[in-house]
């Protein structure tokens, strides 16, 4: 895939407990990183919508992007930021062809 593919910024964030200085703790998003990434539609025909239970293709996009060693998708406590939207994370990063060097993962809203 060519670098010119990856045209749109993402952020990816981490939702994280942070103590509140009275015994208890907040949840905080935390920014991990931002990144250039390839973002299309879901195809509201294809077999990912019922695998991974997405009731409404139109909310959900496929994301690919570099695949990084500095950080560790975690489907429970990250998310995605693009455009003001926040999208969570549906299925584990896939390694695209098996290079090591690019992931593929459904977000949805």
């Amino acid at each position: 895939m060519r670098s010119r593919a990856f045209n749109k910024r993402i952020d990816i964030y981490e939702s994280t407990d942070v103590a509140d200085g009275f015994g208890g703790n907040t949840v905080t998003n935390v920014l991990v990183t931002s990144s250039w990434a390839d973002i299309k539609h879901v195809n509201i025909n294809s077999n990912l919508s019922t695998e991974l239970g997405i009731l409404a293709a139109s909310n959900s996009i496929s994301l690919t992007m570099r695949k990084r060693n500095d950080i560790t998708i975690d489907l429970e406590t990250m998310f995605i930021m693009y455009r003001g939207e926040k999208y969570a994370i549906k299925s584990f990063p896939a390694n695209v062809n098996f290079e090591d060097n690019v992931i593929k993962m459904i977000c949805s809203k």
